[in-house]
């Protein structure tokens, strides 16, 4: 068993105690993984043989449109209805008769996100490890993963040539954050919110125009792009966006996010202003946002936050919901000054249980047999650097 203080004295270069003497004849065969996501309103089942996908599903809460938003309490118990006959149907679709001999890997999201929603998952695999593990040593071993970590991995797993050092910007409902990472499970977060989440934002101000769905910045990507020939892309003058953290010359360079300050601002104008063109303030809404994440990325290369000589020497990832907005990818492209840009496939932007098991599995490769331990919680926040940090980390010998 790691204690917390043995994780702790750990450095990027030195690596944990556990991996000093990698016994490289563990990993020989395929490994094949259950994963499991419950983090938020998404219930996801995924099979996985090393990286190749045998079985990927997601039941999706159908109540979020005419809540107006996500209720935990349905949340929590759209997973508790879920996750089991998905589990089932997984199982069945990827031909696994026997979890206990035919699964290597039991993977499920810890943190960060809904406790209550966590809880599920996290306790349906608990259970399904000791079952699966009754005195059989070649039984499936628990690995609670990090979510944003599925994010920022998932595009490794389609593109071989993602190399390690590189810079990640994770864009979500729930999350934004720029981070530079080290490997597998050594990242440093550049730039973070100090309020809600571009995703949030965008699902927020679409709402007052009037867009809805279940996802309303994706509806409101839609609505933008069937609309562009009447849209006036540089009558940005006319729509009062703040600029945030630059309305006072002490916060210009302030390293954070910060996207609240746009739904006010929306309301404002969607009261005071007699006649508004609702696909051309859509438009300027959602391309003030990403010049907003441009330039405080821009900002954290020039302030040197950055640990490399060169970013053009670095690869750059983006990922999460809004990381398939194909307008950010280009204004990604077209600005930032890095070697080379990767995305994950559309399908697997959005919250899926395919990331958080190739996540595990990599965690499990690179710190030679990690796993979780039975006793570990759901974690409502757990920040990147802290991945390792937390308790609940142990090294079972395979």
């Amino acid at each position: 068993m790691l204690t917390r203080n043995s994780l702790l004295r750990f450095t990027p270069q030195s690596g944990p105690p556990f991996i000093k003497k990698r016994r490289t004849n563990i990993f020989q065969k395929s490994i094949k993984t259950l994963a499991v996501e419950t983090s938020c309103d998404d219930t996801c089942v995924a099979i996985l043989e090393d990286n190749r996908i045998l079985c990927n599903l997601k039941k999706t809460l159908s109540t979020v449109v005419q809540d107006g938003g996500i209720i935990p309490t349905k949340a929590h118990v759209h997973h508790q209805q879920s996750l089991a006959p998905l589990v089932r149907e997984a199982l069945t679709k990827a031909n696994i008769n026997n979890v206990s001999q035919d699964i290597d890997l039991i993977c499920v999201t810890r943190g960060p996100g809904m406790p209550g929603s966590l809880s599920v998952g996290l306790d349906f695999c608990k259970g399904l490890s000791i079952g699966a593990n009754n005195n059989n040593k070649s039984a499936p071993k628990l690995i609670g993963v990090h979510h944003m970590l599925g994010h920022l991995l998932i595009p490794l797993m389609f593109d071989p040539h993602i190399k390690f050092p590189l810079c990640s910007l994770l864009c979500s409902g729930g999350h934004t954050v720029f981070v530079y990472s080290h490997n597998y499970y050594t990242h440093e977060i550049i730039c973070d919110t100090v309020d809600i989440a571009i995703g949030d934002s965008l699902d927020k101000c679409g709402r007052e125009l009037g867009i809805r769905g279940n996802m309303i910045a994706k509806e409101m990507e839609k609505y933008i792009t069937s609309n562009r020939n009447i849209i006036n892309t540089n009558a940005q003058n006319i729509y009062q966006l703040p600029k945030p953290l630059s309305n006072k010359a002490g916060r210009k360079n302030v390293l954070a996010f910060s996207f609240a300050g746009y739904i006010s601002a929306v309301r404002k104008m969607l009261s005071n202003v007699p006649v508004v063109k609702y696909p051309e303030f859509a438009y300027h809404i959602q391309e003030t946002a990403f010049q907003h994440l441009i330039d405080k990325i821009k900002l954290s290369i020039e302030l040197g936050k950055i640990k490399t000589n060169n970013t053009k020497n670095l690869q750059f990832v983006c990922s999460g919901g809004v990381g398939s907005n194909m307008r950010l990818r280009k204004k990604l492209e077209d600005q930032l000054p890095f070697k080379s840009f990767h995305y994950p496939p559309l399908d697997m932007c959005t919250d899926n249980a395919v990331m958080i098991g190739w996540a595990g599995m990599k965690l499990y490769e690179s710190l030679n047999g990690v796993t979780t331990d039975l006793g570990a919680t759901p974690l409502k926040k757990w920040s990147l650097p802290d991945l390792l940090k937390v308790d609940g980390w142990c090294h079972t010998n395979k």
